[in-house]
């Protein structure tokens, strides 16, 4: 059975988001990996079972825990297995790697059995890595290790340990494993990646954070009750220490390495008011002095001077956290503080963008279909995708310069289109309708002002592709090649695909070609088998799969309508077998945690069409 089938959307959004990102885990692939620990072991677990699901890691993992909450469905898979936490000596299979996840994300209650227990385990683990001749330790633990700094405002890197208290259990309970963990792996010449997370967050996970209960209580309408810290702590999501371990383990980084989310630092109060601010006046939190509230401040300097980059902010961990209390959580789950909450007047227009190309490809007898997302989101959701911020629409070759042609005379006022045949502050592939009295900058158009930066929607051409493998794949590697030394031109950037001959190759003719001819070379590049009498296949050019080569060119033959936002808009006949094409499984819903916007937005600014509504239009 797969993990998605077994966990909740907010426990799926931590096990799948890893394989969402660009991190490829060749290191894990084939690996027999054995997880140690509490609840954060049972997390990391499933997610490692996720990817088998996903990217076909082909991974046998081992669960050393005493967790006893496992979906029977797990435990009938052939890739999982599970052991007593303090007993993993038994396991029968090799072991690669160990990643112990010890008293990370758990409650320490302050017994001296808990003590003897933590260390039975570690002895047990490196007693089973000499047997097993283990390869690699990966160690997590928490900011706890740290102790108490000597002013409210301490944030602490890896080496800079504060003060242990007589009884600061916990500190000295985490400070032990730490310890006893790196010097049996040194005994033993066992490379360790000790990575340290900050308070842990993760919807569904079981882990020990200290707001479980302001978390359930703001969902059930009632108030909660919260530690009132002078310090600020960090939080970590479960996927972004994840995340750091899979960079880690690609980076070989040895070491200690501190692991927090985006923007993820705040006090106790800051957070207060950060719930607030997502769930409005139903959220009652009295703010004590009484009690404590374990965390630090870390310094996450050493890990992003590595490279990496976590990919969830706090803002939208701690709505998960709370939504996933609620009973309202369902398939089309989106933030509503996306774009300031105008989503849904932004759909609208670009539902009668859609509408208005419509009525001018009809006039004019022009065949055109939605695409990627907008024909995604019509498969999947009979409208928008729900968390979507633009539109794409896509044409064959003939239709779409057809459409560039006699578009500029049937827009309205205040509708303009963009081409980068004819405008030479416009430097993408495809073309673009804006509306001129509004403001939608990226953060990549931002920087050229002297472009329009109205809203706007994509619309692409499907090029013919040459019918051989080599020839398509010799098509798609020229595009890209003339498609980076115009993006990197325009944005005055370096060339880097990871190879570094290439890529000075790359940056030499960069350097030397003009941006226009560059342009012109991508735009011949595209039509290069415009004339091809017995084309079979097409390919993505101005799009994000041109790397896949060519795809059927019957996938595009003809046209049916079907239900989007209640109008009936055009998509290939054969729409399934485009998008499996793209996306594999389509139907299949993104993690929670990815639903956000589209585009990285500097400024939005709808004018008048700030709270658009379609009215009195035919959608028919």
């Amino acid at each position: 059975m797969l993990m998605k089938d077994m966990l909740s959307v907010f426990q799926f959004d931590w096990a799948a988001t890893p394989a969402m990102n660009e991190l490829k885990p060749e290191y894990l692939k084939g690996k027999s990996v054995l997880v140690s620990g509490h609840a954060a072991a049972k997390a990391f677990a499933f997610t490692l079972l996720s990817l088998n699901d996903r990217i076909g890691t082909g991974m046998k993992v081992i669960l050393a825990t005493d967790e006893i909450d496992i979906p029977a469905g797990a435990m009938e898979r052939d890739d999982f297995n599970v052991c007593d936490y303090t007993r993993a000596l038994g396991v029968k299979q090799k072991v690669d790697m160990i990643i112990h996840t010890g008293l990370c994300g758990h409650k320490i209650d302050g017994s001296g059995g808990q003590l003897a227990s933590e260390m039975a385990a570690v002895k047990g683990l490196f007693r089973l890595a000499d047997e097993k001749n283990v390869k690699r330790v990966v160690l997590l633990s928490d900011s706890r290790v740290y102790g108490e700094g000597e002013n409210k405002f301490r944030a602490f890197s890896e080496t800079e340990m504060g003060r242990s208290t007589p009884d600061c259990y916990n500190t000295q309970l985490v400070r032990t494993t730490e310890s006893f963990v790196m010097s049996l792996a040194a005994e033993r010449n066992i490379p360790v990646t000790l990575l340290r997370a900050g308070v842990l967050l993760g919807a569904g996970s079981g882990v020990y954070n200290g707001l479980e209960e302001v978390f359930k209580a703001i969902a059930e309408g009632r108030t909660a009750t919260l530690y009132s810290t002078e310090n600020k702590v960090s939080f970590t999501y479960m996927s972004d220490i994840f995340n750091a371990m899979v960079f880690a383990l690609e980076k070989k980084l040895e070491g200690v390495y501190n692991v927090a989310s985006v923007d993820s630092t705040a006090s106790t109060g800051a957070l207060a008011a950060m719930l607030h601010d997502i769930f409005g006046a139903a959220v009652r939190i009295n703010m004590t002095e009484k009690g404590s509230f374990e965390g630090r401040e870390l310094n996450t300097g050493k890990l992003r001077f590595a490279g990496f980059e976590p990919k969830i902010d706090l803002k939208t961990a701690l709505e998960l956290s709370v939504l996933n209390y609620s009973k309202k959580a369902e398939a089309d789950f989106r933030f509503p503080h996306e774009h300031g909450g105008r989503l849904d007047a932004i759909q609208q227009v670009l539902l009668a963008y859609l509408l208005e190309v419509d009525r001018i490809c009809k006039k004019h007898n022009i065949q055109w279909y939605l695409g990627g997302g907008t024909l995604l989101g019509a498969a999947r959701h009979k409208g928008f995708i729900p968390w979507d911020d633009d539109v794409d629409i896509m044409m064959l070759r003939e239709d779409y310069d057809k459409f560039l042609e006699v578009a500029p005379d049937e827009l309205p006022d205040g509708m303009i289109l963009q081409d980068p045949k004819k405008d030479k502050r416009y430097n993408y592939a495809y073309a673009k309708l804006r509306l001129t009295d509004t403001m939608f900058a990226t953060d990549f158009s931002k920087n050229h002002k002297g472009m329009n930066n109205g809203f706007a929607f994509d619309i692409f051409c499907h090029d013919k592709t040459a019918n051989s493998k080599l020839g398509q794949k010799l098509h798609s590697k020229l595009t890209l090649f003339w498609l980076a030394m115009v993006f990197n031109k325009w944005n005055h950037r370096r060339v880097y695909n990871g190879k570094k001959v290439q890529s000075a190759i790359s940056n030499f003719f960069k350097n030397i070609f003009p941006l226009r001819f560059s342009m012109r070379m991508l735009l011949f590049t595209l039509e290069m088998f415009k004339h091809k009498k017995r084309a079979k296949y097409l390919y993505d050019g101005m799009g994000k799969s041109v790397h896949k080569g060519g795809f059927d060119k019957t996938f595009l033959d003809n046209e049916i309508r079907v239900d989007f936002c209640g109008c009936k808009m055009p998509v290939p006949a054969k729409y399934k077998e485009y998008l499996t094409n793209h996306y594999g499984d389509f139907m299949e819903l993104a993690p929670l945690s990815t639903r956000l916007m589209g585009h990285e937005i500097t400024l939005t600014d709808l004018g008048k069409y700030a709270g658009f509504k379609i009215s009195n239009i035919s959608k028919d």
